[in-house]
């Protein structure tokens, strides 16, 4: 973890990081990143790979999908979700 998810998630977003995965956010923490990256063409989504709302707590971001769906198969690999 490189520092607060507000500074990680536009890092994701420039391409700085690949991705940003968080196990239990809260929307203040993550709104406005979550923005940032889907306005610069990344992709955010809950850890089901669902769709991100504002009431997503854990959730995934990348800057692109195939990073995305292959770390989140991983993810839920390692935490034993099928």
């Amino acid at each position: 973890i490189l520092g607060s998810t507000a500074v990680q998630l536009p890092w994701v977003a420039k391409g700085r990081l690949t991705c940003y995965w968080s196990p239990d956010e809260c929307a203040w923490d993550h709104a406005a990143g979550a923005i940032i990256v889907q306005e610069a063409g990344g992709i955010i989504t809950d850890l089901d790979g669902s769709p991100f709302t504002l009431r997503t707590r854990k959730f995934i971001a990348s800057q692109n999908e195939q990073v995305h769906f292959e770390i989140l198969r991983l993810l839920r690999e390692e935490a034993g979700i099928q």
